[in-house]
C-alpha cells in the first residue's frame, strides 16, 4: 500500500537523511573484475568470476581494517567469503570527510582488493544535490531474477533529483547486456532497491523472471508508482504489463490480480478499502474486471461498513496518483 510504503520510506531516511551518499567503485579482486555500490551503510558488489549480486555485511574491525562477511543477496544464509577493506572508517566515508579515492584490502580466500571511486552523489546535502549533474550512470540493483541481473540508468540536471531512465538487464550466466528498457515512468532515484522481484510470475508462464519497479515523483516520498514487467520467452525480452496498482496479489488459479488500496478520510474518522481485479488475457495483456469498494466509518462501540459512492472512489483513486499526497488523504466530500 502506498501509505505503508511511504511511512517505510520515511522511516529509513531518518537515521542517513544528513548524510547518505551513493558511491561507485570499480577495480578487481585478485584477477577479476569488480564493481562495488555503496548505498549509504548498504553494499553490493558484482565480479566477472560470476555474475551473481553479492552483499557485504559488516561484522567487526580490527585497528584500521574493517572486516566484512560476503554472501549472495538471493542466499542471504550462506557466507561465501569474508572481505577486509583497509584504512576505512564509516563515520568519516559517509561524511565526505575524507576523499576515499581508493579502497584496498583483501578477502579470506586471499584475493586482493584494489578499488577506485568513479561516481559520488550526495542525495541528502542540499548544496551538493543543486550542483550535481551527470548523464547515464548505470547503478547496480540489489535485487534479481534467477537468470538475470539488473542496473538503473540514472542521469541529473542541475537543482533537481536525479532520475531512472531506463532499465538494463543482464544474463547472470555470462553478464551479456540483453535488454534496455526505456519509455519507463521517469522517477526519482534513491536507493538500490528499486527493482522487487519477490518470485512473482505476473504472466503466469512458471517462468518467475518477472518483476516490478517503484519510484516516486515526490523526492520525500508521496504516491509511489509501479510498473510491472513479465519475461516473454518466445521474443526474448521483458514486455510492460498494463497492471496498475502498488499491492497486487495473483492468483494462479483464475489468473487474476488483485490491487488492494487503501485511502483515509480527512473530514471523516474512516478509511475506504479500494480493490480492483484484473483478468491475464494471455500475451502479456490484462483486463480489468472488478472493482470493490467499502467505506468504514470508526465509531465508538465499533466500525460501521457500507459501499462507497461514485464520488469517494474517484477522490481516492486521485490521492492514490497525487505525487504530494504522503498519506493517501482524500477530501470524503469533495466534488471537483
Amino acid at each position: 500500500m502506498n501509505f505503508i510504503k511511504s511511512i517505510l520510506l520515511i522511516i529509513l531516511l531518518i537515521p542517513t537523511i544528513s548524510h547518505a551518499i551513493i558511491y561507485i567503485y570499480t577495480g578487481n579482486i585478485g584477477q577479476n573484475k569488480a564493481e562495488f555500490y555503496f548505498d549509504d551503510l548498504y553494499t553490493i558488489y558484482l565480479d566477472n568470476n560470476e555474475y551473481q549480486v553479492k552483499k557485504l555485511s559488516s561484522i567487526g574491525k580490527n585497528n584500521d581494517v574493517y572486516k566484512f562477511k560476503s554472501y549472495y543477496v538471493t542466499s542471504p544464509e550462506e557466507v561465501i567469503d569474508e572481505v577486509f577493506i583497509k584504512k576505512l572508517d564509516s563515520d568519516t566515508f559517509y561524511d565526505l570527510k575524507h576523499n576515499y579515492q581508493q579502497l584496498t584490502g583483501n578477502t579470506l580466500s586471499g584475493n586482493k582488493i584494489d578499488l577506485h571511486k568513479i561516481f559520488e552523489y550526495d542525495i541528502y546535502n542540499k548544496n551538493r544535490l543543486d550542483e550535481a549533474e551527470f548523464n547515464n550512470i548505470d547503478f547496480l540493483q540489489e535485487n534479481s531474477t534467477k537468470d538475470f541481473y539488473f542496473k538503473l540508468v540514472i542521469s541529473k540536471k542541475k537543482k533537481e533529483a536525479a532520475k531512472i531512465v531506463s532499465i538494463k538487464v543482464f544474463s547472470k550466466k555470462d553478464g551479456r547486456l540483453i535488454q534496455t528498457i526505456t519509455n519507463i515512468n521517469e522517477g526519482i532515484f534513491l536507493r538500490i532497491e528499486h527493482i522487487i522481484t519477490e518470485n512473482k510470475d505476473y504472466n503466469f508462464d512458471g517462468d518467475n523472471n518477472d518483476f516490478r519497479i517503484s519510484s516516486t515523483k515526490n523526492f520525500y516520498g508521496g504516491s509511489w508508482i509501479t510498473e510491472f514487467y513479465s519475461y516473454d520467452k518466445k521474443q526474448k525480452k521483458y514486455i510492460k504489463l498494463n497492471l496498475k496498482g502498488d499491492n497486487i496479489h495473483l492468483d494462479s488459479k483464475t489468473k487474476t490480480a488483485t490491487d488492494y488500496e487503501i485511502c483515509f478520510s480527512r473530514k471523516e474518522k474512516g478509511r475506504i478499502e479500494l480493490n480492483d481485479t484484473f483478468q491475464y488475457m494471455g500475451n502479456n495483456h490484462y483486463k480489468q474486471i472488478k472493482t470493490q469498494c467499502q467505506y468504514i466509518e470508526y465509531l465508538e462501540n465499533g466500525n460501521k461498513q457500507r459501499a462507497c459512492t461514485s464520488q469517494e472512489i474517484t477522490n481516492c483513486r486521485r490521492s492514490l496518483d497525487d505525487d504530494d499526497n504522503d498519506d493517501n488523504y482524500y477530501d470524503i466530500y469533495d466534488e471537483d
